[in-house]
């Protein structure tokens, strides 16, 4: 896919992110980019309010954190949280906040939120912050710990302890919105922004 790009332009971009899943969108693509960890503490960023914009402020932080780094390079950072009873949800550290999150979100609706920033040399480019509406089924307490027992270590890299693309999916009952987006990119919006640059 990336043929239709200027390939001066892929080696001037630095993906700003640990995701192995959207590592895994951009290799599908055929895209070689240079990955970057953002090494931001993400419930310092300044400002946040339980709110969706929460996305955004963490995405932009990651960004201005690398684009003081590298010079010249176009920097694309991405956050994907989760606001659920008016309240951001974070990435659990233990298994026993997965499965309280979990059971949470069980037999009920939350909204997921993702954010791209495109920044140079520190200079806002773009930003976008796009919606994805999950229903989970109602599913047994039994079945929700046993899943988190067996799967912790990935899941605990995600927010909402779930990965839709692996064997998290038997929790979803209606998605309204981006099937991407709960990975952790806009893939449309994502390359009619490189296009445009």
């Amino acid at each position: 896919m990336n043929n239709s790009f200027n390939p001066q332009l892929i080696k001037r971009v630095i993906i700003g992110t640990k995701s192995q899943s959207r590592r895994k969108i951009f290799k599908l693509m055929n895209f070689r980019f240079q990955y970057k960890s953002p090494n931001i503490n993400e419930k310092k960023v300044r400002n946040l309010n339980n709110d969706k914009y929460d996305a955004l402020k963490i995405a932009k932080a990651k960004a201005e954190y690398l684009s003081k780094k590298y010079n010249n390079k176009i920097i694309v950072t991405f956050d994907t949280t989760i606001l659920f009873k008016k309240k951001t949800i974070y990435k659990c550290v233990n298994p026993e906040c997965c499965k309280r999150t979990l059971k949470e979100f069980n037999d009920k609706s939350h909204d997921l939120y993702t954010a791209m920033i495109f920044m140079i040399n520190n200079d806002l480019i773009k930003s976008t912050l796009t919606k994805t509406k999950i229903t989970f089924k109602n599913t047994k307490v039994s079945d929700i710990n046993n899943y988190v027992n067996k799967n912790f270590k990935q899941i605990s890299k995600a927010v909402g302890c779930y990965n839709i693309e692996g064997k998290g999916n038997f929790f979803f009952n209606d998605i309204y919105g981006s099937y991407f987006n709960i990975i952790g990119i806009d893939v449309i919006n994502f390359l009619k922004t490189l296009r445009s640059i």
